[in-house]
């Protein structure tokens, strides 16, 4: 049995989320952050210092695919306006007992907004895609994000101006669907190296 499928089990079992996973407009995919990318050290935060059984043992993704093609700008080759990211906390990033760190939040809520523009990403004729940062990050605790446990961390792009400017927002919910915290981000796409 492959992981994914192990994942997506693991998630089919919990009520609340169930329902989710039975959303036949999003597509599951593997968690992008999670893959090693050896010799890069791009995304070590996530899947290798953090995916240990007490910190994120499981994760399983999917994006909404748009409508219809009409939905894609005629730039791009957007495959996503929407992503979900599953998560089973473990109690190794807890700030406050059986509570999720609040700078782990965060990163939860970053992740999960950039990680839905780098589905976005446009196939580019140049030689290097610089690829988009983070130039703001507001965040939201409005309650405690408990462990262990399992949440969903949903995405979705809100503005795109220039094609270099992302607007995104993003919500943690519990298998409950109470929104435990919340995000706004701007995220800016790179310049080429002069």
């Amino acid at each position: 049995m492959d992981l994914d499928h192990d994942n997506r089990a693991f998630f089919e079992a919990i009520p609340g989320f169930d329902k989710l996973l039975q959303d036949e407009s999003f597509v599951t995919i593997p968690t992008i952050s999670r893959q090693e990318k050896t010799p890069s050290t791009e995304d070590t935060l996530l899947w290798r210092t953090l995916m240990t059984p007490r910190t994120f043992a499981k994760s399983l993704s999917q994006y909404r695919q748009p409508q219809s093609r009409s939905d894609l700008s005629v730039r791009s080759t957007a495959v996503a306006e929407e992503l979900r990211i599953f998560y089973q906390l473990g109690t190794d990033l807890n700030g406050f007992p059986d509570t999720l760190h609040g700078g782990i939040v965060a990163t939860l809520l970053d992740d999960c907004m950039g990680l839905l523009l780098v589905l976005r990403r446009s196939e580019s004729r140049e030689k290097v895609d610089m690829g988009c940062v983070t130039a703001y990050l507001n965040t939201k605790f409005l309650r405690p994000t408990r462990t262990p446990g399992p949440v969903v961390v949903h995405a979705r792009l809100i503005e795109n101006k220039e094609d270099r400017k992302f607007k995104l927002q993003a919500e943690i919910r519990d298998p409950q669907n109470q929104v435990l915290a919340a995000g706004e981000s701007l995220f800016i796409k790179l310049r080429a190296k002069i």
